[in-house]
């Protein structure tokens, strides 16, 4: 079946199976019930067809599994912060959507088409290979401004040799510190670490970083891009899901909580995971890279 087209962009979901048209379609439904938008948008694993879900056969839980990246579009500021917040939603999908989790992005047009118009890649790609969802015919996405290869090589180079490298000083004090039986430390040290190399991957993939220290929002948006950083840090135990909620945690508590705590193995575990996601970043970001020239 042909893909229709809305000024460029998609508006079928005829590539993706029966279940999970209809579970986007429920999505829909309660998210113009709960907020105030414009536009809603499809972006993503999902929105190109290379989704990936590994559900392990013993427990019956995804190890990992692709996220639907929704872009909400929004006429102002104000409506976007507020549709940000709204824990009703967030809870809402959580209890309908049961089989593929979701992962919502809320923006104003003014700034979803000032990044379009600074050929951050990121929207500019949305734009190219998103599926519109809904539309209230209210708002416009303006016309991106490309760059040529020889741009995006040139930035994606500066971008992946800064941050990979201040990764691997990162990962370096984490040893240090572990060495020195300063496990807090060596927690903060390692959540560094991670959140350069997901900021490197962004930056080479979309050229765009969220500014935000949330290991969790950075490895979807990683994973949005690629889906081979799903495999990072596995969900398909409580353990896994204990040991990464306690890297996500070490940005601020390992520093100023007394309560936090962590062990040399789970330390040890999460180091193993870092070193991975580091191997993956350098063999995906200079594969990346190359694919500009």
């Amino acid at each position: 079946m042909d893909l229709h087209y809305y000024e460029g962009m998609k508006t079928s979901l005829a590539h993706l199976p029966e279940n999970k048209q209809q579970e986007l379609q429920r999505a829909v439904e309660i998210i113009r019930e709960e907020t105030d938008l414009d536009m809603l948008i499809l972006f993503g694993s999902y929105a190109r067809g290379d989704w990936v879900e590994d559900l392990d056969p013993e427990t019956l839980h995804y190890r990992y599994q692709s996220d639907f990246d929704l872009l909400i579009v929004t006429e102002t500021h104000q409506q976007a912060n507020k549709i940000e917040s709204n824990n009703q939603l967030t809870q809402r999908l959580l209890k309908t959507i049961h089989r593929t989790p979701i992962s919502l992005i809320a923006e104003d047009i003014h700034f979803v088409n000032k990044r379009l118009r600074k050929s951050q890649y990121f929207y500019v790609d949305i734009k190219k290979e998103g599926v519109v969802l809904f539309d209230s015919g209210k708002l416009e996405l303006t016309e991106p401004v490309e760059l040529t290869l020889e741009e995006r090589k040139k930035f994606a180079q500066e971008d992946f040799e800064y941050w990979f490298n201040t990764a691997k000083d990162y990962l370096k004090h984490y040893k240090y510190a572990l060495n020195d039986n300063s496990f807090n430390k060596a927690a903060f040290e390692l959540h560094q670490a991670t959140e350069r190399l997901y900021g490197a991957t962004l930056l080479v993939f979309t050229r765009y970083k969220p500014s935000t220290h949330d290991l969790a929002k950075l490895a979807q948006r990683a994973a949005s891009a690629e889906p081979q950083f799903l495999t990072v840090f596995p969900q398909g135990t409580e353990e896994e899901k204990a040991r990464f909620k306690l890297l996500r945690k070490a940005y601020v508590d390992a520093r100023y909580k007394p309560s936090f705590s962590i062990t040399r193995q789970e330390l040890t575990w999460l180091a193993q995971r870092v070193e991975y996601l580091q191997t993956l970043t350098e063999k995906l970001c200079r594969d990346k890279i190359a694919s500009y020239a």
